[in-house]
């Protein structure tokens, strides 16, 4: 169990610190400049234009936005899961959707957000 906990939160931790990297590369790479005049380009650039201080926190905003986002889409996927499996075995009452939910081999705090989505 502790294995799929570790792995579910290394996949938003993983989303959140590649995205803004991600955007961060393609910017600097589009600049066509070298060294320290890219970085700090970028930085601006990402900025808006005004400092570049501003570019590292619209990173940092773009990351944490990044790390919600992939937790709400990993929830999204499990009731679609859960919702597909409610068709398949054609349970009717609430008490079998949360037995079903509860035999998932997925962390806690996952199975009580589904399970609020059925209460």
């Amino acid at each position: 169990m502790k294995n799929i906990f570790n792995t579910y939160k290394w996949i938003s931790f993983t989303v959140a610190i590649g995205i803004p990297q991600l955007v961060y590369t393609i910017v600097k790479e589009n600049s066509e400049l070298s060294g320290a005049m890219a970085i700090t380009h970028t930085l601006k650039y990402l900025g808006f234009n005004i400092h570049m201080e501003l570019g590292i926190k619209s990173l940092i905003i773009l990351g944490v936005l990044s790390f919600i986002l992939s937790d709400w889409f990993i929830v999204v996927y499990y009731k679609y899961r859960v919702e597909k499996d409610i068709i398949q075995q054609k349970l009717d009452s609430v008490s079998k959707v949360l037995l079903l939910i509860e035999n998932y081999s997925i962390p806690t705090p996952l199975k009580q957000k589904l399970k609020t989505y059925y209460l």
